[in-house]
């Protein structure tokens, strides 16, 4: 009786230390003023924005199977209909007051999910922020075995595969031009094209997100895998210092390379785990070191080779359309997370530049959207027919 009466007066804080209730729940409460709900194929996002830094907990229960969020000390400021959310794995969400002065929330769900929380400090424009991942236990991960890749590799009669990453998502909006146009809206716009278009030409063509929620960059690259892409390719559209910075580029790995110009993106920090699937080969299972070393360097070496193939395939599209401008004239190299993937040739697309005014405006047109679309699509088709790939 005494241990149960000692735990309830201790909380864990953020940081995972645990402090007396009665230092945490002192002081004026926060306050949450937005809540959102972003769905993803392997898991539920909730997001909740505040006006100061809280302290959280979260238990898992079962029968039913549900996901208990308290935080203490904490003030609901949100119209109660933002609770009226549901998704494939949220049947319904509860609130209710808690002794502490603070909210519990209750997510009722449709089947069992792993619960991760996540506390980000105020950056930029965004406050301060609580994000709940719900992650589906049957979903799909980096480190299953890609099915779909070794059934492709079996086929020789397959259509080719071009997997098609819309860059940024959810609560990562990329850039943001000047007139309020949001990246992560006009890659998704373009990707959806440019997978009609793949599609009718006879190719499968798949998507790393299709609607506006956040895809870490390791999970686009397992997506890549789980399809068997002979082929990946990310969109983006750059933003730079200099307003007058215009143009398309394209991209693809290098080792060493740093990112140019748009040093804000994420580059690759480290080489691939020597555990990861490489063509069908388990490095795990292979016991000598400098073997796994060599296996590993000759699948980066030729997927990094038929990238910048298919880059200058691409590149040659684009100098033959009226309506695109180029900013480089040759594929560049650099250390792109999202490019990683040792067996798959990855491109990066810079659609255009969205820190120049008429950039974004053309980059909102339909017309240029689809000028884009047929360049991007006419050189993949090009790079396809060139290669022994598809």
């Amino acid at each position: 009786m005494v241990r149960r009466e000692l735990l309830k007066a201790l909380i864990f804080s953020a940081s995972g230390l645990i402090l007396p209730a009665s230092v945490l729940y002192a002081g004026v409460p926060a306050v949450v003023t937005r809540m959102r709900l972003t769905p993803d194929l392997d898991h539920t996002r909730v997001v909740f924005d505040l006006d100061k830094k809280i302290h959280y907990s979260l238990q898992q229960l079962t029968e039913p199977d549900q996901v208990v969020l308290e935080m203490p000390a904490v003030r609901w400021g949100v119209d109660p209909a933002a609770l009226r959310m549901e998704d494939a794995l949220v049947k319904k969400v509860e609130l209710s007051n808690t002794p502490s002065r603070g909210v519990r929330l209750a997510f009722l769900l449709n089947q069992a999910a792993t619960p991760r929380a996540t506390f980000l400090q105020a950056v930029d424009m965004q406050p301060p922020r609580l994000l709940l991942d719900l992650l589906r236990r049957d979903a799909p991960t980096e480190e299953e075995e890609p099915v779909a890749t070794q059934a492709a590799a079996n086929s020789k009669q397959r259509s080719a595969v071009v997997v098609i990453d819309p860059g940024h998502g959810g609560e990562d909006p990329g850039a943001i031009g000047a007139g309020g146009t949001y990246e992560k809206t006009v890659t998704l716009e373009v990707a959806r094209k440019l997978a009609r278009e793949l599609g009718a030409a006879g190719y499968k063509a798949h998507l790393t997100r299709t609607d506006d929620y956040f895809v870490p960059l390791r999970k686009r690259v397992a997506i890549a895998r789980h399809h068997g892409a002979d082929l990946f390719v990310s969109l983006h559209a750059d933003a730079f210092r200099i307003p007058s910075a215009r143009g398309a580029s394209v991209y693809c790995l290098s080792e060493r390379g740093k990112p140019e110009p748009d040093q804000a993106l994420r580059s690759l920090v480290e080489r691939e785990n020597s555990a990861d699937l490489i063509g069908g080969v388990d490095l795990g299972q292979v016991d000598d070191p400098e073997l796994r070393d060599i296996l590993m360097d000759l699948s980066q070496r030729n997927a990094r080779n038929q990238a910048l193939a298919y880059g200058n395939s691409l590149l040659s599209s684009l100098k033959k359309s009226s309506s695109v401008r180029l900013h480089f004239r040759a594929v560049k190299q650099a250390g792109f997370a999202v490019l990683k993937a040792p067996d798959i040739p990855s491109v990066l697309v810079e659609m255009a530049f969205l820190s120049n005014r008429d950039e974004e405006k053309q980059l909102r047109k339909q017309e240029y959207q689809d000028s884009l679309v047929r360049a991007l699509a006419h050189g993949t088709q090009a790079f396809f027919r060139s290669t022994s790939l598809a």
